[in-house]
Protein backbone atom coordinates (compact mmCIF):
# COMPACT_ATOMS: atom_id res chain seq x y z
CA UNK A 1 0.00 0.00 0.00
CA UNK A 2 1.09 3.77 -1.07
CA UNK A 3 1.54 6.48 1.90
CA UNK A 4 0.33 9.83 0.92
CA UNK A 5 3.83 10.88 -0.17
CA UNK A 6 3.90 8.14 -2.40
CA UNK A 7 0.76 8.59 -4.05
CA UNK A 8 0.97 12.11 -4.72
CA UNK A 9 4.16 11.21 -6.38
CA UNK A 10 2.58 8.94 -8.29
CA UNK A 11 -0.27 10.99 -9.70
CA UNK A 12 2.47 13.84 -10.75
CA UNK A 13 4.74 10.92 -12.87
CA UNK A 14 0.99 9.67 -14.44
CA UNK A 15 0.68 13.49 -15.79
CA UNK A 16 3.87 13.52 -17.06
CA UNK A 17 3.40 10.07 -19.26
CA UNK A 18 -0.16 11.79 -19.84
CA UNK A 19 1.74 14.84 -21.63
CA UNK A 20 -0.98 16.76 -19.06
CA UNK A 21 2.23 18.24 -17.30
CA UNK A 22 5.56 19.27 -18.40
CA UNK A 23 8.90 17.79 -16.65
CA UNK A 24 9.63 21.34 -15.78
CA UNK A 25 6.18 21.61 -13.48
CA UNK A 26 6.59 17.90 -12.44
CA UNK A 27 10.05 19.31 -11.42
CA UNK A 28 9.01 22.02 -8.86
CA UNK A 29 5.56 20.28 -7.85
CA UNK A 30 8.15 17.22 -6.11
CA UNK A 31 11.15 19.65 -5.57
CA UNK A 32 13.65 17.36 -7.17
CA UNK A 33 15.76 17.69 -10.46
CA UNK A 34 14.95 16.95 -14.01
CA UNK A 35 17.15 13.88 -13.92
CA UNK A 36 15.10 12.61 -11.15
CA UNK A 37 11.93 12.72 -13.33
CA UNK A 38 13.30 10.97 -15.91
CA UNK A 39 13.97 7.54 -13.26
CA UNK A 40 10.70 7.98 -11.98
CA UNK A 41 8.75 8.47 -15.39
CA UNK A 42 11.41 4.75 -16.30
CA UNK A 43 10.23 3.36 -12.74
CA UNK A 44 6.82 3.93 -13.76
CA UNK A 45 6.91 2.38 -17.24
CA UNK A 46 9.02 -0.76 -15.93
CA UNK A 47 7.19 -1.39 -12.70
CA UNK A 48 4.53 0.59 -12.33
CA UNK A 49 2.59 1.64 -8.97
CA UNK A 50 4.65 -1.21 -6.95
CA UNK A 51 8.19 0.88 -8.34
CA UNK A 52 6.86 3.73 -6.09
CA UNK A 53 6.47 1.94 -2.42
CA UNK A 54 9.85 2.42 -0.43
CA UNK A 55 12.41 -0.62 -0.56
CA UNK A 56 12.71 -0.92 3.15
CA UNK A 57 9.01 -1.00 4.05
CA UNK A 58 8.55 -4.13 6.00
CA UNK A 59 12.31 -4.75 6.86
CA UNK A 60 12.82 -4.65 10.46
CA UNK A 61 14.72 -1.71 12.11
CA UNK A 62 18.29 -2.34 13.23
CA UNK A 63 18.14 0.91 15.53
CA UNK A 64 15.02 -1.12 17.33
CA UNK A 65 16.65 -4.15 17.16
CA UNK A 66 19.73 -1.80 19.26
CA UNK A 67 17.10 -0.78 21.51
CA UNK A 68 15.95 -4.14 22.35
CA UNK A 69 19.15 -5.11 23.41
CA UNK A 70 19.99 -2.16 25.74
CA UNK A 71 16.56 -3.08 27.26
CA UNK A 72 17.80 -6.52 28.01
CA UNK A 73 20.94 -4.99 29.23
CA UNK A 74 19.61 -3.06 31.78
CA UNK A 75 17.14 -5.70 32.93
CA UNK A 76 19.96 -7.70 33.50
CA UNK A 77 21.95 -5.16 35.03
CA UNK A 78 19.42 -4.54 37.73
CA UNK A 79 17.75 -8.14 38.05
CA UNK A 80 21.36 -10.07 38.80
CA UNK A 81 24.28 -8.18 38.36
CA UNK A 82 23.86 -5.38 40.59
CA UNK A 83 26.19 -5.04 42.79
CA UNK A 84 28.90 -5.48 39.65
CA UNK A 85 30.43 -2.16 37.72
CA UNK A 86 29.94 -1.61 34.57
CA UNK A 87 33.50 -3.00 33.46
CA UNK A 88 32.82 -5.75 35.44
CA UNK A 89 29.42 -6.47 34.26
CA UNK A 90 30.28 -6.35 30.46
CA UNK A 91 33.01 -9.02 31.41
CA UNK A 92 30.62 -11.07 32.35
CA UNK A 93 27.48 -10.86 30.07
CA UNK A 94 29.48 -9.59 27.02
CA UNK A 95 28.48 -12.47 24.65
CA UNK A 96 24.85 -12.41 25.87
CA UNK A 97 24.33 -9.03 25.55
CA UNK A 98 25.81 -8.16 21.64
CA UNK A 99 26.16 -4.58 21.93
CA UNK A 100 29.60 -2.81 22.78
CA UNK A 101 30.73 -1.31 25.77
CA UNK A 102 30.16 2.48 25.16
CA UNK A 103 26.44 1.98 23.84
CA UNK A 104 25.83 0.12 26.99
CA UNK A 105 27.56 2.30 29.55
CA UNK A 106 25.55 5.66 27.50
CA UNK A 107 22.81 4.03 27.49
CA UNK A 108 22.70 3.27 31.31
CA UNK A 109 23.98 7.29 32.29
CA UNK A 110 21.11 8.11 30.63
CA UNK A 111 18.94 6.26 32.35
CA UNK A 112 20.25 6.79 35.53
CA UNK A 113 21.96 3.25 36.45
CA UNK A 114 24.73 4.07 38.39
CA UNK A 115 27.87 1.76 38.30
CA UNK A 116 29.28 0.82 41.81
CA UNK A 117 32.70 2.40 40.99
CA UNK A 118 31.12 6.24 40.01
CA UNK A 119 32.74 9.12 41.13
CA UNK A 120 32.24 11.22 43.52
CA UNK A 121 30.67 14.03 41.99
CA UNK A 122 28.84 11.48 39.54
CA UNK A 123 27.31 9.80 42.87
CA UNK A 124 26.50 13.22 44.49
CA UNK A 125 24.37 14.31 41.06
CA UNK A 126 22.53 10.90 40.79
CA UNK A 127 21.46 11.25 44.49
CA UNK A 128 19.97 14.41 43.57
CA UNK A 129 18.50 13.17 40.40
CA UNK A 130 17.31 10.19 41.89
CA UNK A 131 15.59 12.14 45.24
CA UNK A 132 13.41 14.20 42.63
CA UNK A 133 12.42 11.41 40.70
CA UNK A 134 11.12 9.43 43.97
CA UNK A 135 9.54 12.36 45.00
CA UNK A 136 7.57 12.77 41.96
CA UNK A 137 6.68 8.88 41.68
CA UNK A 138 8.78 9.07 38.44
CA UNK A 139 11.20 6.67 38.86
CA UNK A 140 10.82 2.79 38.33
CA UNK A 141 10.72 -0.16 40.90
CA UNK A 142 14.44 -1.15 39.75
CA UNK A 143 15.71 2.35 40.08
CA UNK A 144 14.36 2.61 43.67
CA UNK A 145 15.49 -0.58 44.82
CA UNK A 146 19.24 0.36 42.69
CA UNK A 147 18.95 3.78 44.28
CA UNK A 148 18.96 2.36 48.09
CA UNK A 149 21.87 -0.53 47.34
CA UNK A 150 23.99 2.24 46.33
CA UNK A 151 23.52 3.77 49.31
CA UNK A 152 24.55 1.36 51.53
CA UNK A 153 27.63 0.70 49.68
CA UNK A 154 30.93 2.11 50.76
CA UNK A 155 32.27 4.54 48.04
CA UNK A 156 35.99 3.57 47.14
CA UNK A 157 38.75 5.52 45.66
CA UNK A 158 41.61 3.94 43.74
CA UNK A 159 45.12 4.69 44.77
CA UNK A 160 47.23 5.15 41.18
CA UNK A 161 49.63 2.33 40.23
CA UNK A 162 53.68 2.28 40.94
CA UNK A 163 55.59 3.38 37.96
CA UNK A 164 58.68 1.60 39.85
CA UNK A 165 60.36 -1.88 37.58
CA UNK A 166 60.64 -4.51 40.23
CA UNK A 167 61.56 -7.90 39.42
CA UNK A 168 59.28 -10.91 40.39
CA UNK A 169 59.94 -12.32 44.06
CA UNK A 170 61.70 -8.97 44.65
CA UNK A 171 58.74 -7.42 46.80
CA UNK A 172 55.68 -9.68 48.21
CA UNK A 173 53.23 -7.74 50.43
CA UNK A 174 50.72 -9.57 52.94
CA UNK A 175 47.93 -8.07 54.43
CA UNK A 176 43.92 -9.30 55.77
CA UNK A 177 40.69 -6.74 55.66
CA UNK A 178 37.79 -7.83 57.54
CA UNK A 179 34.50 -7.61 55.70
CA UNK A 180 31.19 -9.94 55.09
CA UNK A 181 32.05 -11.91 52.25
CA UNK A 182 29.80 -14.59 52.44
CA UNK A 183 27.05 -15.19 54.62
CA UNK A 184 26.14 -13.13 57.91
CA UNK A 185 29.56 -13.54 59.89
CA UNK A 186 32.45 -11.22 59.39
CA UNK A 187 35.88 -12.86 58.16
CA UNK A 188 39.06 -11.97 57.34
CA UNK A 189 40.55 -12.49 53.86
CA UNK A 190 44.61 -13.02 53.76
CA UNK A 191 46.02 -11.90 50.75
CA UNK A 192 49.77 -12.10 49.25
CA UNK A 193 50.55 -9.98 46.51
CA UNK A 194 53.75 -9.47 44.19
CA UNK A 195 54.53 -5.73 43.52
CA UNK A 196 56.28 -6.05 40.17
CA UNK A 197 53.03 -8.09 38.45
CA UNK A 198 50.35 -7.45 40.39
CA UNK A 199 49.79 -11.25 41.00
CA UNK A 200 47.70 -12.26 43.45
CA UNK A 201 49.91 -15.35 45.19
CA UNK A 202 47.30 -16.73 47.25
CA UNK A 203 44.12 -16.54 49.68
CA UNK A 204 42.83 -17.71 52.41
CA UNK A 205 39.77 -17.19 54.35
CA UNK A 206 39.63 -16.94 58.44
CA UNK A 207 37.46 -15.52 61.03
CA UNK A 208 40.25 -13.81 62.37
CA UNK A 209 44.00 -12.40 61.67
CA UNK A 210 45.99 -15.43 63.20
CA UNK A 211 49.78 -16.04 62.33
CA UNK A 212 48.85 -19.48 61.03
CA UNK A 213 47.20 -17.60 57.98
CA UNK A 214 50.04 -16.35 57.08
CA UNK A 215 52.32 -19.49 57.26
CA UNK A 216 49.76 -21.12 54.99
CA UNK A 217 49.92 -17.84 52.54
CA UNK A 218 53.64 -18.63 52.85
CA UNK A 219 53.40 -22.16 52.57
CA UNK A 220 51.36 -21.98 49.52
CA UNK A 221 54.28 -19.13 47.92
CA UNK A 222 57.16 -21.12 48.04
CA UNK A 223 55.38 -24.55 46.71
CA UNK A 224 53.79 -22.67 43.83
CA UNK A 225 56.16 -19.88 43.04
CA UNK A 226 59.65 -20.18 45.20
CA UNK A 227 61.15 -18.18 47.77
CA UNK A 228 60.82 -14.70 47.55
CA UNK A 229 63.55 -12.14 48.58
CA UNK A 230 61.31 -9.76 50.82
CA UNK A 231 57.72 -9.95 52.41
CA UNK A 232 56.19 -6.23 53.74
CA UNK A 233 53.60 -6.12 56.63
CA UNK A 234 52.29 -4.12 58.81
CA UNK A 235 53.58 -4.25 62.58
CA UNK A 236 50.90 -6.82 64.12
CA UNK A 237 51.84 -9.06 66.65
CA UNK A 238 52.64 -11.70 63.67
CA UNK A 239 55.18 -9.79 62.69
CA UNK A 240 56.77 -7.27 64.82
CA UNK A 241 57.53 -7.14 68.90
CA UNK A 242 57.07 -3.71 70.82
CA UNK A 243 60.30 -4.90 72.78
CA UNK A 244 62.38 -5.10 70.34
CA UNK A 245 62.36 -2.72 68.18
CA UNK A 246 64.47 -0.51 69.77
CA UNK A 247 67.26 -3.06 69.22
CA UNK A 248 69.83 -3.18 66.65
CA UNK A 249 69.17 -6.55 65.69
CA UNK A 250 67.38 -7.20 62.46
CA UNK A 251 66.67 -10.32 63.33
CA UNK A 252 62.77 -10.55 63.99
CA UNK A 253 61.94 -12.48 66.88
CA UNK A 254 58.44 -13.75 66.05
CA UNK A 255 57.11 -16.89 65.00
CA UNK A 256 56.63 -15.32 61.01
CA UNK A 257 59.86 -13.63 61.55
CA UNK A 258 62.42 -17.21 62.84
CA UNK A 259 60.56 -18.94 59.21
CA UNK A 260 61.66 -16.04 57.26
CA UNK A 261 64.75 -15.95 58.80
CA UNK A 262 65.41 -19.54 57.97
CA UNK A 263 64.35 -19.20 54.41
CA UNK A 264 66.52 -16.26 54.32
CA UNK A 265 63.53 -14.00 53.50
CA UNK A 266 63.51 -10.28 54.53
CA UNK A 267 61.30 -9.17 56.73
CA UNK A 268 60.21 -5.53 57.10
CA UNK A 269 57.21 -4.06 59.16
CA UNK A 270 55.67 -1.19 59.23
CA UNK A 271 52.26 0.53 59.99
CA UNK A 272 51.89 3.10 57.38
CA UNK A 273 49.68 1.98 54.44
CA UNK A 274 51.33 3.19 51.67
CA UNK A 275 53.86 0.80 52.68
CA UNK A 276 52.60 -1.83 50.66
CA UNK A 277 49.83 -0.05 48.13
CA UNK A 278 49.47 -3.14 46.15
CA UNK A 279 47.94 -5.61 48.34
CA UNK A 280 45.96 -2.11 49.87
CA UNK A 281 44.15 -1.82 46.37
CA UNK A 282 43.16 -5.10 46.23
CA UNK A 283 41.62 -5.24 49.29
CA UNK A 284 39.43 -2.52 48.44
CA UNK A 285 38.92 -4.46 44.86
CA UNK A 286 38.51 -7.81 45.64
CA UNK A 287 35.38 -6.21 48.24
CA UNK A 288 34.07 -4.58 44.89
CA UNK A 289 34.14 -8.20 43.24
CA UNK A 290 34.18 -10.92 45.66
CA UNK A 291 31.52 -10.07 47.54
CA UNK A 292 29.21 -9.46 44.35
CA UNK A 293 30.36 -13.42 42.87
CA UNK A 294 30.12 -14.97 45.96
CA UNK A 295 26.51 -13.59 46.16
CA UNK A 296 25.76 -14.17 42.82
CA UNK A 297 26.75 -18.03 42.70
CA UNK A 298 24.67 -18.30 46.29
CA UNK A 299 28.22 -19.26 48.18
CA UNK A 300 27.48 -19.06 52.18
CA UNK A 301 30.35 -21.34 53.54
CA UNK A 302 33.33 -20.90 54.56
CA UNK A 303 34.65 -23.92 52.18
CA UNK A 304 33.22 -23.23 49.75
CA UNK A 305 34.19 -19.61 49.67
CA UNK A 306 37.76 -20.69 49.68
CA UNK A 307 38.00 -23.33 47.20
CA UNK A 308 36.34 -20.98 45.10
CA UNK A 309 38.74 -17.52 46.07
CA UNK A 310 41.72 -20.01 44.77
CA UNK A 311 40.02 -22.22 41.95
CA UNK A 312 37.82 -19.41 40.40
CA UNK A 313 38.55 -16.01 41.11
CA UNK A 314 42.27 -15.87 41.91
CA UNK A 315 43.14 -16.81 38.36
CA UNK A 316 40.92 -14.88 36.73
CA UNK A 317 41.79 -11.53 38.73
CA UNK A 318 45.60 -12.33 37.77
CA UNK A 319 44.41 -13.21 33.72
CA UNK A 320 42.95 -9.72 34.11
CA UNK A 321 45.01 -7.38 36.05
CA UNK A 322 48.85 -9.07 36.47
CA UNK A 323 51.08 -8.20 34.03
CA UNK A 324 53.08 -11.56 33.42
CA UNK A 325 56.24 -12.89 35.09
CA UNK A 326 58.86 -12.04 32.67
CA UNK A 327 62.09 -14.96 33.04
CA UNK A 328 64.59 -12.61 33.05
CA UNK A 329 62.79 -10.07 35.79
CA UNK A 330 62.35 -13.47 38.63
CA UNK A 331 64.16 -13.61 41.37
CA UNK A 332 62.22 -15.56 42.89
CA UNK A 333 64.39 -18.09 44.75
CA UNK A 334 63.92 -22.08 43.99
CA UNK A 335 62.63 -24.12 46.62
CA UNK A 336 65.61 -26.52 47.21
CA UNK A 337 63.49 -28.05 49.78
CA UNK A 338 61.38 -30.93 50.56
CA UNK A 339 58.07 -31.20 52.04
CA UNK A 340 59.03 -32.67 54.77
CA UNK A 341 61.59 -30.10 55.52
CA UNK A 342 58.97 -27.48 54.46
CA UNK A 343 57.10 -28.68 57.17
CA UNK A 344 59.44 -28.09 59.87
CA UNK A 345 60.97 -24.80 59.04
CA UNK A 346 57.39 -23.69 58.29
CA UNK A 347 56.16 -23.86 62.15
CA UNK A 348 55.59 -22.54 65.46
CA UNK A 349 58.94 -23.03 67.92
CA UNK A 350 58.61 -22.46 71.42
CA UNK A 351 61.51 -23.08 74.03
CA UNK A 352 61.29 -25.69 76.49
CA UNK A 353 63.85 -27.42 79.43
CA UNK A 354 64.60 -30.67 79.78
CA UNK A 355 63.78 -32.47 83.25
CA UNK A 356 66.36 -34.93 85.24
CA UNK A 357 64.35 -37.41 83.76
CA UNK A 358 65.77 -36.40 80.00
CA UNK A 359 61.69 -35.64 79.15
CA UNK A 360 60.33 -32.26 78.90
CA UNK A 361 56.47 -30.82 79.23
CA UNK A 362 54.58 -29.43 76.36
CA UNK A 363 50.97 -28.59 76.36
CA UNK A 364 50.18 -30.50 79.85
CA UNK A 365 51.55 -33.55 78.31
CA UNK A 366 55.34 -35.05 79.13
CA UNK A 367 57.33 -35.73 76.17
CA UNK A 368 61.20 -37.51 75.20
CA UNK A 369 63.38 -37.01 72.14
CA UNK A 370 63.90 -39.49 70.13
CA UNK A 371 66.85 -40.28 66.97
CA UNK A 372 65.40 -39.89 63.61
CA UNK A 373 67.24 -42.46 62.16
CA UNK A 374 68.20 -45.13 65.13
CA UNK A 375 64.34 -44.46 66.87
CA UNK A 376 66.22 -44.60 70.08
CA UNK A 377 65.60 -42.53 73.24
CA UNK A 378 67.89 -39.29 73.67
CA UNK A 379 69.29 -38.81 77.35
CA UNK A 380 69.68 -35.51 78.12
CA UNK A 381 71.14 -33.11 81.16
CA UNK A 382 68.97 -31.72 83.81
CA UNK A 383 68.31 -27.57 81.68
CA UNK A 384 69.43 -28.59 78.69
CA UNK A 385 67.47 -26.36 76.07
CA UNK A 386 64.87 -28.00 73.82
CA UNK A 387 62.69 -26.21 71.14
CA UNK A 388 59.23 -27.75 70.59
CA UNK A 389 58.60 -27.40 66.92
CA UNK A 390 54.78 -27.48 65.78
CA UNK A 391 55.37 -28.65 62.50
CA UNK A 392 53.03 -27.13 59.48
CA UNK A 393 50.64 -30.24 59.50
CA UNK A 394 50.44 -29.86 63.30
CA UNK A 395 53.03 -32.67 64.08
CA UNK A 396 55.20 -32.59 67.09
CA UNK A 397 58.82 -32.32 67.26
CA UNK A 398 61.58 -30.88 69.02
CA UNK A 399 65.20 -29.63 68.24
CA UNK A 400 68.30 -30.04 71.14
CA UNK A 401 71.82 -29.13 70.13
CA UNK A 402 70.55 -27.81 66.64
CA UNK A 403 69.46 -31.77 65.62
CA UNK A 404 66.09 -32.11 65.07
CA UNK A 405 64.29 -34.80 66.71
CA UNK A 406 60.70 -36.98 66.96
CA UNK A 407 58.83 -37.15 70.17
CA UNK A 408 57.42 -39.66 72.13
CA UNK A 409 55.07 -38.63 74.55
CA UNK A 410 55.37 -40.18 78.09
CA UNK A 411 52.36 -42.14 79.95
CA UNK A 412 51.52 -39.97 83.53
CA UNK A 413 50.75 -42.04 86.30
CA UNK A 414 47.04 -41.00 87.60
CA UNK A 415 47.29 -39.37 91.06
CA UNK A 416 44.40 -40.45 93.03
CA UNK A 417 43.59 -40.67 97.06
CA UNK A 418 42.12 -43.71 98.04
CA UNK A 419 39.06 -43.41 99.62
CA UNK A 420 38.44 -44.26 103.66
CA UNK A 421 36.29 -46.96 104.42
CA UNK A 422 33.55 -46.25 106.65
CA UNK A 423 33.34 -46.92 110.17
CA UNK A 424 31.03 -48.72 112.32
CA UNK A 425 29.43 -46.87 115.39
CA UNK A 426 31.74 -49.85 117.40
CA UNK A 427 34.62 -48.39 116.03
CA UNK A 428 34.33 -45.18 116.46
CA UNK A 429 33.13 -45.69 119.88
CA UNK A 430 36.72 -47.26 120.53
CA UNK A 431 38.55 -44.56 118.76
CA UNK A 432 37.01 -41.64 120.88
CA UNK A 433 39.68 -40.37 123.32
CA UNK A 434 40.22 -42.42 127.08
CA UNK A 435 38.69 -40.91 129.94
CA UNK A 436 40.13 -41.03 133.32
CA UNK A 437 38.52 -43.05 135.99
CA UNK A 438 37.24 -41.15 138.61
CA UNK A 439 40.52 -42.14 141.46
CA UNK A 440 43.22 -41.17 138.56
CA UNK A 441 45.79 -39.17 140.08
CA UNK A 442 45.59 -36.53 137.57
CA UNK A 443 41.82 -35.71 138.81
CA UNK A 444 43.37 -35.25 142.22
CA UNK A 445 45.89 -32.70 141.61
CA UNK A 446 44.16 -29.80 141.96
CA UNK A 447 42.70 -30.62 145.17
CA UNK A 448 46.47 -30.90 146.87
Amino acid sequence: MLNESEKYKLKIIEKVVNKQITRTEASLKLNCSLRQIDRLVNKYKTEGEEGFIHKSRGTKNPQKTEEEKIEYAKELYLTKYSYFNFTHFYEKAKEELGISYSVMYKAFVKDGILSTMAQRKTVANYNVTMAKAIQENTATKEQVQLFEQRKEEEKRRHIRRSNIHLSFGEDVQMDATFGMWFGDEVYALHLAVDRATRTVLAGSFNDQEYTRDYMELLMTVVKKFGIPEKIKTDRRGSFSINTNRKQKSTLNTTQFGMICHDLNVSLDSRSDPLFKPNVERLNKTFKNRLIAELKFHGITEKKEATEYLNNVFIPDMNKHFSLGIEPDKNVMGTCGYTDEELNTIISERLKRKIDNASSFKFNGKIYIPVDIETGELKCYSKGTICTVVVAFDYSLWCIVDNILHSVLEVEQKQKFIPLKASKSQEEINRSKAHKPSANHPWRNYNKN
